[in-house]
């Protein structure tokens, strides 16, 4: 788990809440029907910690996060109510010079996809360079200069010569870190990587991983990672959400998370995963598909999928209750009885 006490900037204090989420709910009008992308959902990032949002895909991670950012498209999208504030002030109802104030230089992201959000007919380096000729006004030649600089930060090797190479010209690997030097460039306070690992191999995921995790012991910034890949959050993760059908289904600190996960579909999510230690036993996989985010199913939406669904779980939304055993709480009406 990544280590909180860390000597941060005078402007963050050491454990200060960054990010709170509170009941966010967010829906796409389409032609079909209204797409419920996300329910309910509330979580917080203090400074220096690391959050991760976990759980399949389609099940709401992404548009959580590009709602908080401002990035959904309205129309369609629409925030049907709840609160995002930052650092205390509320981003649901900003305008839209306000949100482009904060985004890159207080809360930055890194995209699920380098390739496609690098402009491929630019230079790597001067998409780098341009966060700073833009929000810093600073000159040409004192923008490359700082964007060779944080290319050698996030270790591209032979940084003055790859500046001046396109996005086709780089690896998988090396694209994802111009993408975190990008994100990096305005030293944010709130870092949000969307699958910042995926399609790349485990020394290169390894690699990333321990570069976020020494920036934020530098600066104390706070991490908020999405992914599916549970190896990765055991490794770095200080705090899980997991997420199930665009609502929250389960929260905790990640060890007590790990050791005994209390919702049906999380202990489903921790059994799909080989070990290499420990008693051998056959892997599971969660039966079914997620629901329709148009045509959700009554009660919980995990019931059609959960071995331990009793007549109440088809019938009636389980609410989120705290856990009586250890920090953390769970959406689920038998929770403590498996």
């Amino acid at each position: 788990m990544t280590d909180t006490t860390v000597a941060f900037e005078p402007s963050i204090r050491n454990g200060e809440t960054l990010l709170e989420v509170d009941d966010l709910t967010v829906v796409f009008d389409t032609e079909d029907g209204v797409v419920q992308a996300v329910s309910d959902m509330t979580w917080s990032l203090a400074a220096g910690e690391t959050l991760a949002i976990l759980g399949e895909s389609g099940s709401g991670k992404s548009v959580s996060v590009q709602t908080l950012m401002g990035l959904i498209p309205k129309p369609p999208g629409r925030v049907v109510k709840g609160s995002i504030r930052y650092r205390g002030e509320e981003l649901v109802d900003a305008s839209a010079a306000k949100l482009r104030q904060i985004r890159g230089s207080e809360i930055a992201m890194i995209f699920q996809d380098p390739l496609s959000a690098l402009n491929p007919v630019y230079r790597v380096g001067w998409q780098i360079a341009e966060m700073f000729r833009i929000h810093r006004g600073a000159s040409r030649s004192d923008a490359n200069r700082r964007a060779v600089e944080l290319m050698e930060r996030v270790g591209i090797p032979n940084a003055a010569a790859r500046a001046r190479q396109y996005p086709h010209e780089f690896s998988g690997g090396m694209r994802q870190r111009a993408m975190i030097a990008m994100a990096l460039a305005l030293d944010p306070k709130v870092l949000i990587a969307d699958e910042p690992t995926t399609a790349l191999d485990v020394t290169v995921q390894a690699q990333i991983m321990e570069l976020l995790q020494e920036i934020q012991r530098d600066t104390g910034m706070g991490l908020v990672l999405i992914t599916h890949d549970l190896g990765v959050v055991a490794s770095v993760a200080d705090r899980v959400v997991v997420m199930y059908a665009g609502r929250t289904v389960e929260t905790g600190p990640a060890d007590p998370f790990y050791a005994a996960p209390a919702h049906p579909y999380a202990q489903g999510l921790m059994n799909s995963v080989p070990r290499l230690l420990g008693e051998r036993f056959r892997l599971e996989s969660i039966p079914g598909s997620p629901p329709s985010a148009i045509n959700m199913p009554n009660g919980c939406a995990f019931h059609p999928r959960c071995p331990h669904a009793v007549d109440r779980c088809h019938q009636e939304r389980p609410a989120f209750v705290e856990l009586t055993d250890r920090p953390g709480g769970a959406a689920c009406h038998r929770t403590g009885e498996f």
